[in-house]
């Protein structure tokens, strides 16, 4: 059962009502010879004032009653509205976070790109595997980037990549397998897609076979990787330029490739020529996140050893400004 919330000004009310009635003429009479008679001659003994005097303290206290009631209300409905703002700023803001994580991303981007001398640009991407029955989607989403000035950086929001589930599904055996030291699930893998491109014209080429293509040098990588020898593409160059040009595969393999990080270089003919692209997962409280580093062409001109030094400690750098951002603003 609710009850209603009794303010002073009710109190004060009904204390104004009996003494009006303790200072009347009838209260009096009424009392006489009753237990209320010492109480009423007390009054008159004690508070000699006329009747009139009581009905204008009545009436006095009943007005300001009425005005502290209407304030409260007055008070209650701004209370209430307060409230109502305070929970739309909380949804607003709740809206707001995802910018406001995406701008904490690109700054912690600049940061790196302005304080290493061989970074053009850095790109972070959030993204999600969703494996169906027959196909299995990956959804990749840019979070957050930054690139020097001048620089032809191909940037975009958001992409799909679509992949028959069958084939990610040996992909994966292929991977537990080569953990217990059987690389033949591998090799398997490598020459069954090897055979299909080779054997398909260049002017039938899709997609699809540009998915292929990615699985193939992943294979590769986890062959050559097992060995310790890079193992080369055994498909002519037209076909390899052909099948580059159809996909942007190169975070694909990233993401798939099971590496502690990825490194990979564009081989077309614009301006990008030559650049180098590293590429590494974040761990993150919530997400799971690529950075994609994007190296000049200058960096071929190191030594091995100043080439995987810049790599390391650019990977250590940009994973420290990641997580500054994700556990400084993790509620």
């Amino acid at each position: 059962m609710k009850f209603k919330k009794i303010y002073l000004s009710d109190i004060i009310f009904v204390i104004a009502l009996v003494l009006w009635f303790w200072g009347s003429e009838l209260v009096k009479k009424l009392s006489e010879d009753t237990w209320f008679d010492p109480v009423t001659k007390w009054m008159s003994n004690h508070l000699q004032f006329p009747v009139p005097f009581w009905a204008a303290i009545f009436v006095g206290v009943t007005v300001i009653s009425i005005i502290i009631r209407i304030y409260n209300r007055i008070i209650s409905n701004i209370k209430e509205q307060l409230e109502d703002e305070k929970r739309l700023l909380a949804i607003l803001n709740e809206e707001q976070k995802p910018l406001q994580l995406r701008y904490l991303l690109s700054r912690a981007a600049q940061t790196f790109v302005e304080t290493n001398p061989y970074a053009i640009a850095v790109q972070l991407f959030h993204y999600e595997i969703i494996i169906r029955r027959t196909e299995t989607r990956i959804m990749v989403k840019n979070i957050g980037e930054h690139s020097r000035e001048g620089e032809n950086v191909n940037i975009f929001s958001q992409h799909y990549y679509f992949i028959p589930t069958k084939l990610y599904r040996m992909l994966l055996k292929a991977q537990n397998e080569l953990k217990n030291g059987n690389i033949l699930p591998t090799i398997q893998l490598a020459n069954r897609l090897k055979n299909s491109l080779k054997s398909k014209p260049i002017d039938r080429y899709k997609e699809t076979d540009a998915i292929n293509f990615a699985f193939y040098r992943i294979a590769l990588a986890m062959w050559g990787t097992h060995i310790g020898v890079e193992i080369e593409l055994d498909l002519p160059d037209n076909k390899v330029q052909k099948l580059e040009a159809l996909l942007r595969s190169g975070i694909l393999i990233a993401i798939l490739v099971n590496f502690t990080y990825y490194v990979f270089s564009n081989h077309g003919l614009d301006d990008k020529k030559d650049r180098v692209y590293y590429a590494t997962d974040i761990e993150t409280p919530r997400d799971k996140l690529l950075a994609l580093i994007i190296f000049s062409p200058s960096l071929h001109d190191e030594s091995n050893n100043e080439i995987d030094s810049t790599m390391n400690n650019a990977d250590q750098v940009l994973r420290a400004l990641l997580r500054k951002v994700y556990y400084n603003n993790r509620n």
